[in-house]
């Protein structure tokens, strides 16, 4: 039976490459930004419906949604799955907990101005103003969604295994061995040299969707050092540094 588990924390703190040197052992797979949490919402939704309220009897809906992470990664042959999105939202942890699951999370985390002066680089926009503040918005921002994920896991005292990205890089043999132990997956030896382009079944992200290699990885452990102020203005950085809860 497969095991699944979380992936979650912040963009731009070394989740595609954990997830390339984890997919190394073949009993483990790490998925891309996964759909299965917007999928769930979709369905939990229809119990608002009126075809529901017209005919109020969800026997089928409830199995199409307790079947859902079976039935998606019905074709995954690895025994440990982690699951990648932002599936600790306080509406997200609710509908696991409807399943009646108990999720383990694995959250990567950096420092939220280290994220946003990461995109700022990558994506190298006209007005980077403008970008954290669409990175940072209450209702579409990428990052204020993983940032709302990554604190709820940890206030609400989920269970989980949290990895700092500079110990990721600096100690990748021991962290690795950390995410075995608490996720109790048999011992597998990685290797840390020549680490290829994540791929899941076989496919590559297509970053021209977002016009920038937002999950193109060294093939080597290295972390790029550069000053923040080089990408955000002092007041940006003033009104996020104080964010992480980590």
């Amino acid at each position: 039976m497969k095991k699944i588990y979380f992936l979650s924390g912040y963009s731009r703190s070394g989740n595609t490459f954990l997830s390339s040197i984890l997919n190394q052992n073949k009993n483990i797979t790490v998925t891309p930004n996964s759909c299965v949490v917007q999928i769930m919402y979709s369905l939990f939704e229809m119990y608002k419906s009126d075809w529901i309220k017209n005919v109020p009897e969800v026997s089928g809906l409830d199995n199409v949604i307790n079947n859902l992470f079976k039935n998606y990664y019905e074709h995954i042959d690895s025994e440990f799955i982690f699951e990648r999105g932002g599936w600790g939202t306080p509406y997200n942890l609710n509908m696991l907990e409807k399943l009646n699951y108990k999720p383990k999370f694995l959250l990567l985390v950096r420092p939220l101005v280290e994220v946003l002066a990461s995109y700022v680089k990558v994506q190298k926009p006209d007005d980077p103003v403008n970008l954290v503040y669409n990175l940072m918005h209450p209702d579409l921002g990428k990052i204020y969604w993983d940032w709302q994920s990554t604190s709820n896991i940890i206030k609400t005292n989920q269970n989980y295994l949290l990895i700092k990205y500079d110990d990721l890089v600096n100690n990748t043999e021991e962290k690795m061995k950390e995410i075995y132990s608490y996720f109790e997956i048999p011992e597998f030896k990685h290797r840390f040299e020549n680490i290829e382009q994540f791929t899941y079944n076989g496919v590559q992200y297509n970053d021209t969707v977002f016009e920038a290699d937002l999950h193109k990885i060294k093939s080597e452990i290295k972390k790029d050092f550069y000053d923040v102020e080089e990408y955000l203005p002092k007041d940006i950085i003033k009104r996020y540094e104080g964010w992480d809860y980590f």
